[in-house]
């Protein structure tokens, strides 16, 4: 009997291991809107994707904006890129895996490509 059990919690423990997606475009082919969960705590924006999936947009340069900016920093997708509750972009990204965060609501992840499609509504 021990063994059926055993047997059944391992084939349930295997089933509910998802996998994370194999492959994650950094072209702009997801569609996303942007969120402020600025009152979560550790939050700011993030991209709402039409999955559900959160994302938290990291810049890659770093915090500090004194100059000189590293090389690069202004080709970058989120250089100049000013949020807005509501606004839908086209977006790509990659995994920030080696940066962490205190938001908890989504991924860490680099933005490599960013097209605004509708600006925030007017309220």
């Amino acid at each position: 009997m021990k063994s059926i059990l055993f047997g059944l919690l391992f084939l349930i423990s295997i089933w509910a291991c998802e996998p994370e997606s194999a492959y994650i475009s950094k072209d702009c082919v997801y569609v996303a809107t942007v969120e402020d969960l600025t009152g979560l705590d550790g939050c700011g924006y993030l991209f709402k994707l039409e999955n559900g999936d959160y994302l938290e947009p990291v810049w890659r340069w770093g915090f500090c904006g004194t100059p000189p900016l590293p090389e690069g920093a202004t080709e970058d997708s989120l250089w100049n890129f000013n949020y807005k509750a509501g606004q839908r972009v086209r977006l790509g990204f990659e995994p920030a895996n080696d940066v962490g965060s205190i938001c908890m609501k989504g991924k860490p992840v680099i933005i490599t490509c960013l097209e605004i499609i509708d600006e925030a509504p007017v309220e």
